[in-house]
């Protein structure tokens, strides 16, 4: 065998040993230890705390905001005084989703019943300016509602986190 043969035998060998003792070491990119883990099972999101409005809710907040927007999901979380619920509405003639805003609205009535019957005050600045050009524009919410309580962001954070999906 010639040296040069000899040198390329001995590179290819060290390539090879090299690459199966690599496969051994996960290098950060490969679980080491798969048994028992399932896809979600290591951190739950905010989803699991999220409930969705009736289709009547949904229906109240499409009324206030009139027929030039749209809306057909609202996430709800309880607080004091009643129930949140954020809502992405879209301008009914945009083709663009990113023309989306988001409004949050409360109602002292629960907005997860299918028999939602309740009024549905605007409560950020979205949701009010969403209603002013309406000639029934939404109630202006009881002071005990408001944008920035912990109901309302979770609220919000669940419908940003729906609409990710």
């Amino acid at each position: 065998m010639t040296t040069r043969a000899k040198t390329a035998t001995a590179l290819l060998g060290a390539a090879t040993l090299a690459l199966l003792l690599t496969a051994c070491d996960p290098g950060g990119a490969q679980n080491i230890d798969p048994v028992g883990k399932v896809p979600g099972d290591q951190e739950k999101s905010q989803s699991a705390d999220c409930a969705v409005a009736s289709s009547n809710a949904v229906d109240a907040i499409g009324t206030a905001v009139g027929p030039h927007d749209t809306t057909d999901i609202a996430s709800v979380a309880e607080g004091d005084g009643g129930w949140y619920l954020a809502a992405s509405i879209v301008p009914s003639d945009s083709k663009d989703a990113n023309d989306d805003e988001l409004t949050i609205w409360a109602t002292t009535s629960d907005p997860t019943a299918e028999d939602f019957d309740g009024t549905i005050y605007a409560v950020n600045q979205t949701a009010k300016e969403a209603t002013a050009d309406e000639s029934q524009s939404a109630s202006p919410a009881p002071s005990s509602f408001s944008a920035d309580s912990d109901a309302a962001k979770r609220a919000e954070s669940c419908a940003v986190e729906a609409a990710d999906r």
